[in-house]
């Protein structure tokens, strides 16, 4: 793929390895009760039994299966993140949502969303980062962009990325592909609430010589912190915002932040 094609990425692309979810995230899908059965099976499964064709029948059951929401207002999970919950029924009688049509409203309201095997479960059965909502979205895959995934062989693990010295890259502003709108403006709010971070700022870094070849370049720098623990604790909380295959770069000390694009000004364009 051209160095242009990675910039604005290629939404149509198949994700290696794996087919897209049988899933249409722009068509109205109605709450199917025979699905809440399968999705019931599949949350009994033990976490460590868990691997990718479990995850591609958990989300294509997820999507449709008829689940209750409790309030359709997000809570704040122990992690910090804002959640909106799913339980799953204990009756026959109740109301019915499902994914489908809750997807766009976690993410306008820049949630994530985590799913209770019943109304008074306290621990979750599975939690889903806002970042992982979109990429159902997007590219029909909990995994991510699949230009991001062409490069890295179809790994799903994101990550912070090391530029050595030397190193040829272009730097530019992400576009909405790369950097959706919603993921901009929930990522701005929680950087100045949260980080204290007065002016939130961003830019897209590419290199031929990184995998994947784009990461996301936050204005804040790995000196700005006490200890690697901290900053790692910084990258892993910019990453649940986005698409599981995204990476981040802390600002290097040689960038100059007056180059980087205000993240209100991505949440706004």
């Amino acid at each position: 793929m051209s160095l242009f094609g990675k910039l604005f990425g290629n939404r149509d692309e198949p994700s290696p390895g794996m087919d897209p979810l049988p899933i249409d995230p722009n068509a109205e899908t109605p709450p199917d009760p025979d699905a809440t059965e399968r999705l019931r099976q599949l949350i009994a499964v033990p976490p460590e039994r868990r691997d990718d064709g479990w995850a591609h029948a958990f989300f294509s059951t997820l999507w449709t299966a008829a689940i209750e929401i409790p309030s359709s207002t997000p809570f704040t999970g122990p992690d910090g993140f804002p959640y909106l919950r799913f339980d799953m029924p204990v009756s026959d009688s109740f109301v019915g949502h499902n994914l489908a049509a809750l997807a766009r409203p976690c993410l306008d309201a820049g949630s994530g969303a985590v799913l209770f095997a019943d109304p008074q479960a306290d621990e979750p059965a599975y939690v889903i980062p806002m970042g992982v909502v979109e990429s159902l979205v997007r590219y029909r895959d909990w995994r991510g962009d699949p230009v991001d995934l062409d490069e890295t062989g179809g790994g799903a693990e994101s990550g912070t990325v090391t530029v050595k010295a030397g190193t040829r890259i272009v730097q530019s502003t992400p576009s909405a592909d790369y950097l959706s709108r919603e993921a901009a403006r929930a990522l701005d709010r929680h950087l100045k609430e949260i980080w204290k971070v007065a002016e939130p700022r961003v830019s897209l870094m590419m290199s031929a010589e990184t995998r994947p070849s784009r990461s996301l370049v936050v204005n804040v720098s790995r000196t700005a912190f006490g200890s690697d623990a901290h900053a790692d604790n910084f990258a892993r909380a910019v990453l649940w915002f986005l698409p599981p295959s995204r990476s981040i770069i802390l600002m290097p000390d040689h960038m100059d932040e007056a180059e980087m694009t205000p993240l209100a000004d991505l949440a706004n364009g």
